[in-house]
């Protein structure tokens, strides 16, 4: 009796530890190479032996990998026919793939969260962003929606939310105060951080004169503020990354600054490796507005991780990141002329500027290696599907 129990146990142990667990990341506002979904997350669940991983999302991901792509249409940027697209595609999701987990990352993907917990299914809420901040009362920040219906928005987001934190499996959250907001027992922080090795080989150069801005141009980036502040400085150029520019944000940027002006398109991990490079000087500008408060981007990271220097906006996250980093130099407004004068004052000094770059890889060394975040995440899903 004892032999069969044991032969029982062992062939139960074998199932256990040879079972596939598929886990399915859905996006629909982000593209699928999206440096926190597809590089942090995906790829390094990917790496776990019996982690199935898949992603649904707009664009396409680089080759050579274990993540299974599963290709959705780009929806309309004006934001109410994108929710409503995101329905239907969601619809379309559950419809067509399986999945153990389910790993959702934009707020227009809530009813879809809460249809698949509604469906018994196990669902991981991704909070990007603190979206109960940005759909209260006293923020407007999604000045896309009628003010008639914004009371009725925000009540509808406010009860998902709350429903999500109640019945999801596990909640991640991208900073500290984000966390506060959940109360669901597996709620965890996964940051920003840099993957350090992505950077190993930049080498920024003071003599570079290149200021370097990467992500959408606009006034919540301070973007006409930092176009006029170059303007007044002949020695620097501005160079920009992103996915696409209108015509006539580029005929703006160039009427101002002229051969000064570079626009270098979307970049991979290669390319902005190599724009980093070719870079004295990283932005990171937010204006003085509630949802920019508390930060902690991408780009900062992986400007520290390069020992590119830093100028930033006096936001309470920027100040805070600065001061501890001391990679770099706050502006006092968030004006042109601040933005002018702290950009003067970082080419001024050639020793300054080097012991911002050693003190931003110094310091992003101890304190922005996405080491931990990555460990929080595979500790979440090793909780939830054991």
């Amino acid at each position: 009796m004892t032999g069969k129990v044991s032969l029982y146990s062992g062939f139960i142990l074998s199932i256990v530890i040879f079972m596939e667990y598929t886990i399915c990341h859905i996006t629909t506002a982000h593209n699928a190479d999206d440096i926190r979904i597809f590089y942090k997350e995906c790829l390094s669940l990917s790496k776990v032996k019996n982690y199935k991983v898949k992603i649904c999302a707009p664009g396409s991901i680089p080759s050579g990998n274990d993540v299974n792509h599963f290709r959705i249409s780009k929806t309309n940027s004006f934001r109410p026919i994108r929710f409503i697209h995101s329905q239907f595609i969601s619809l379309k999701l559950i419809y067509k793939i399986k999945s153990d987990v389910w790993h959702i990352h934009d707020p227009e993907l809530l009813p879809m969260a809460t249809l698949l917990i509604l469906m018994k299914q196990k669902v991981i809420w991704d909070s990007h962003e603190d979206y109960f901040k940005q759909f209260s009362s006293g923020v407007d920040y999604r000045k896309y929606i009628p003010a008639y219906i914004k009371p009725i928005v925000r009540t509808i987001i406010g009860l998902l939310l709350n429903y999500i934190d109640r019945k999801a499996v596990g909640i991640i959250c991208a900073t500290a105060s984000i966390a506060d907001k959940y109360q669901n027992k597996n709620t965890i922080i996964v940051g920003n951080e840099a993957i350090l090795s992505d950077f190993d080989f930049c080498q920024p150069n003071f003599k570079n004169m290149s200021v370097l801005f990467i992500g959408q141009p606009g006034p919540s980036l301070c973007y006409a503020e930092i176009v006029e502040a170059v303007s007044n400085i002949p020695e620097l150029k501005l160079v920009v990354a992103w996915k696409k520019l209108d015509k006539s944000l580029i005929d703006y940027s160039v009427k101002a600054l002229k051969h000064r002006f570079d626009y270098v398109g979307w970049l991979d991990r290669k390319s902005l490796s190599a724009t980093i490079s070719g870079s004295s000087i990283g932005l990171l500008t937010y204006k003085n507005h509630p949802n920019h408060q508390d930060n902690k981007p991408n780009k900062f990271y992986e400007f520290c991780a390069a020992g590119l220097p830093i100028l930033a906006t006096p936001t309470v996250s920027n100040i805070d990141l600065i001061k501890k980093s001391m990679s770099g130099v706050l502006s006092r407004g968030f004006d042109s002329k601040s933005l002018e004068v702290a950009l003067l004052e970082m080419i001024s000094s050639p020793q300054d500027w080097l012991n911002y770059s050693n003190s931003a890889k110094n310091w992003v060394n101890e304190n922005g290696s996405w080491s931990k975040s990555e460990s929080e995440l595979l500790d979440l899903y090793r909780k939830i599907l054991k």
